[in-house]
């Protein structure tokens, strides 16, 4: 395990840059698949504020994360997609790169993120299962987490919560 933290101590966490657009598409196609990596690739493009960091070892592109502005309660956000080249899974990388995530995005003040994915893994940030009820959502349930960034950010919201629409072609194609 000390020899994991020692490699992620090595990454550079940084904004993902123009030039790092073809390696996060790569990164996200081979993670995932090639529709996700569009909806990456079309989020980052957008005019909406999205943070988008890598994660960069020797030169080499080997993390990414997005978080994405939804409508819904006030300066809200959506985690996803977040993605480790496999070779460097279980070396802490995947959770530095949350952890710089959520860091800039209360740096630049945003409220709250939701996420669908393990809750196991997102709990540990202090996303909460309970914390998503207020959203309407399709996807409602255990596996859709929200983290309040400020206190109180959702304590008295409550409705639906509209991803961009390029996340909801990619769900409407694998339906």
């Amino acid at each position: 395990m000390a020899e994991h933290k020692s490699i992620a101590a090595k990454v550079t966490y940084r904004e993902t840059g123009a030039s790092d657009r073809a390696h996060v598409r790569a990164l996200q196609a081979s993670v995932y698949d090639s529709a996700m990596a569009g909806v990456c690739e079309a989020l980052i493009s957008s005019p909406a504020e999205t943070l988008s960091l890598v994660a960069e070892l020797d030169g080499e592109v080997i993390g990414h994360i997005l978080l994405t502005p939804v409508t819904g309660p006030d300066r809200t956000l959506a985690l996803a997609p977040h993605a480790v080249l496999p070779a460097w899974r279980d070396m802490q990388i995947g959770t530095e790169l949350v952890r710089h995530a959520l860091k800039l995005a209360r740096d630049r003040g945003w409220r709250s993120v939701f996420v669908y994915g393990q809750p196991d893994y997102y709990r540990r940030f202090g996303f909460r299962s309970r914390t998503a009820d207020c959203a309407d959502v399709s996807w409602q349930g255990p596996r859709f987490l929200a983290l309040e960034l400020e206190a109180g950010a959702l304590a008295r919201w409550s409705g639906p919560l509209d991803y961009p629409e390029a996340y909801l072609a990619v769900a409407r194609a694998k339906n």
